[in-house]
């Protein structure tokens, strides 16, 4: 994780000049005779986050696994800080769309029982090309898919697009050992969060505890950078903890 990505998602500089201004205005008061101020209360954070779903084909399963995982998200990171969630997806033929924005995991959750899939190829340079043209500020973008069909040329050029506009892509792969397709797409999908300054993770389809702790993770680095992860629970899956070293470690942001 490169040190721009680690300043937008933290607080620091934004409390030290707080904190300055507060330590100034006491001393007046006190020259004054008044009594001093009470020291303010850090500003609740709220990371605001692309959630990209891969809809084609049979992944029903997929998109209820995604589902639980994202409302387990938002319970998680309540402690922290809050999170925005606009989902996004595509499926059959050319259908690409995204959402509006929710903090509430029932709104989210409703969202994605109103989706179904449907046979077609896959449109991640679209999901991409969405993420460059919100106007939110996002704090990431999280794509969830397994196969790839498009020109491996354009989706790199569009992944080093959004890590000079310092968007990380946090790639997470349902990639099966059987499964030539997934396997395939791999290199392409490291390659990708690398250039974006984000971060690669494999998962086995029917994993909803590993889906429910990256997104956690991904969540609470949105709203609060790597001193909030530090701030979760530790992850029992071992993507979890592969996830939560990289994020503390920061090797997710190589741009070779």
């Amino acid at each position: 994780m490169s040190n721009e990505m680690i300043s937008r998602h933290g607080t620091d500089q934004t409390m030290k000049s707080l904190d300055a201004k507060w330590r100034l205005m006491n001393a007046a008061l006190e020259k004054l005779g008044q009594s001093v101020t009470t020291k303010p209360l850090p500003a609740r954070r709220t990371g605001h986050l692309l959630v990209a779903l891969d809809l084609t084909g049979s992944r029903a399963e997929s998109l209820k696994q995604a589902r639980k995982a994202t409302a387990a998200m938002f319970e998680a990171i309540r402690a922290i800080g809050s999170v925005a969630v606009k989902l996004a997806y595509y499926r059959g033929s050319c259908e690409c769309k995204a959402g509006a924005w929710h903090d509430d995991a029932e709104k989210v959750c409703r969202s994605m029982l109103s989706l179904s899939c449907e046979s077609g190829e896959t449109q991640i340079a679209r999901v991409l090309r969405l993420a460059l043209s919100e106007n939110e500020k996002l704090s990431g973008l999280v794509f969830i898919g397994d196969h790839c069909e498009e020109r491996p040329e354009q989706l790199l050029a569009l992944a080093e697009t959004l890590g000079t506009r310092s968007l990380p892509l946090f790639i997470f792969h349902e990639c099966a050992d059987h499964d030539a397709w997934s396997l395939q797409a791999k290199p392409l999908f490291e390659r990708m969060a690398k250039l974006s300054g984000g971060v690669y993770v494999e998962f086995k389809p029917d994993s909803g505890a590993v889906l429910k702790e990256l997104l956690s993770s991904i969540a609470a680095l949105s709203v609060g950078g790597v001193k909030a992860v530090e701030r979760m629970a530790l992850p029992t899956t071992s993507e979890g903890r592969q996830l939560r070293g990289r994020l503390l470690l920061g090797s997710g942001n190589g741009k070779h």
